[in-house]
């Protein structure tokens, strides 16, 4: 499946009704109240954040031949302070959006200006990093058309774990990419239809992925001093959608990557042979119905046989749709927005499982799954896939 940057907007939209239902005069200038993403569920460490522009001077940008590739990366880490929701002296919860991309999404929806601006994440910006020894770290690559912003849930659960967790956006095919300097890309339009349009993005992104990984293994700068483990099949990767095909192309192509978590994503190969390395743990979880008997490509997947005793499930979620798997449900949840309140295409979108529910499902799934990726901690993993949820139907790869 492909998540289309139409999705978006749709989304979004749910902060709208919040908006006309709450508000007397949705459309003023009046500050909404600030609100704050949730603690992870069985935070180990509060979690620090910084944001970065990284640009690849040896690779001309695809879509825009007069520059060079930059891509815009959020690094989450194990911080110093204390796991309260507060931030220690110096630093300040780092927004959700940054203020462009944030003012630009609340004029298209018609709500105030700031209410987007005006959601916090569980993050201190710039906080200092836990002293530690060499950490694990994971990747993440959004959806086609969507921000890394949208997934914050779960990439600061992944860092409260205690993990140094990496947030790509890849310009050009996120909708909007707000950089550091104040610099504005928007997405170039893509035929989602298209099988040969979409390998060719996976491709791309897999040299910013690559790209992306060779500075920070190189650069403790960018991980807030925290060195991190780089070697052969040391890293973890997960992305939703096209981010999940972009993750099972990176086992083959990068011998970094110990495994990863492919989130209701086709897969689209972009070199012959199987779409995951045979020796790699990978795990995909679906909606409802999106499994190797309605995907070929699942189906494909499940014929190559696995090496070194690696694991593959397929997990799907009752209830869920392709949005569930971003903040969004979230979101919805932390606003005290109904599913009633909604227009039906929208509620659709987000799909019927609680949004607090979904994500300490993901939460503890990734947490779980990466454990035995990066540390052999079968314990965990085998407790979920065992036990796992009631909305959650887990097939083993035989």
């Amino acid at each position: 499946m492909v998540f289309l940057t139409s999705h978006l907007p749709r989304c979004l939209a749910v902060l709208a009704t919040l908006a006309s239902t709450t508000l007397a005069h949705p459309i003023t200038n009046r500050a909404p109240a600030i609100v704050r993403l949730p603690t992870p569920q069985n935070a180990t460490y509060a979690v620090g954040s910084q944001v970065f522009k990284l640009v690849d001077d040896s690779r001309t940008d695809p879509f825009n031949s007069t520059v060079k590739r930059a891509v815009e990366i959020t690094v989450y880490y194990p911080s110093s302070g204390q796991n309260d929701g507060t931030c220690p002296g110096g630093t300040s919860p780092a927004l959700y959006m940054p203020t462009v991309m944030a003012g630009l999404a609340d004029q298209g929806l018609g709500i105030p200006s700031g209410t987007l601006e005006s959601i916090l994440t569980d993050t201190c910006l710039g906080a200092s990093a836990v002293s530690s020894d060499q950490r694990n770290l994971i990747v993440m690559s959004p959806a086609l058309g969507i921000s890394r912003l949208v997934y914050q849930t779960y990439t600061t659960a992944l860092a409260a774990h205690g993990y140094v967790v990496v947030g790509i956006d890849h310009p050009y095919d996120a909708e909007l990419v707000e950089y550091p300097d104040g610099q504005l890309v928007f997405a170039v339009p893509i035929n989602g239809s298209d099988p040969a349009a979409v390998t060719s993005r996976v491709e791309i992104r897999t040299k910013d992925v690559q790209f992306v990984l060779d500075q920070v293994c190189s650069n403790k700068n960018l991980t807030a001093g925290i060195p991190v483990d780089c070697g052969a099949r040391k890293v973890g990767m997960f992305g939703h959608a096209v981010g999940g095909a972009t993750t099972a192309d990176m086992t083959i192509i990068d011998q970094r990557i110990a495994g990863g978590i492919n989130i209701d994503g086709t897969f689209y190969p972009t070199q012959s042979g199987p779409d995951v390395s045979p020796d790699t743990h990978f795990l995909v979880i679906a909606e409802e119905g999106h499994n190797a008997m309605t995907d070929p490509t699942y189906a494909d997947w499940f014929k190559t046989p696995t090496a070194n005793s690696s694991e593959r499930f397929i997990a799907t979620v009752k209830g869920a749709k392709q949005a569930t798997f971003t903040d969004y449900p979230v979101l919805v949840d932390l606003l005290g927005i109904t599913p009633s309140s909604l227009p039906a295409d929208e509620a659709a979108a987000l799909g019927t499982i609680d949004g607090n529910r979904i994500s300490v499902i993901i939460q503890i799934s990734f947490n779980a799954w990466f454990d035995l990726i990066l540390q052999g901690q079968t314990a965990a993993a085998d407790a979920l896939l065992k036990n796992g949820f009631p909305e959650v139907d887990i097939v083993q790869l035989a």
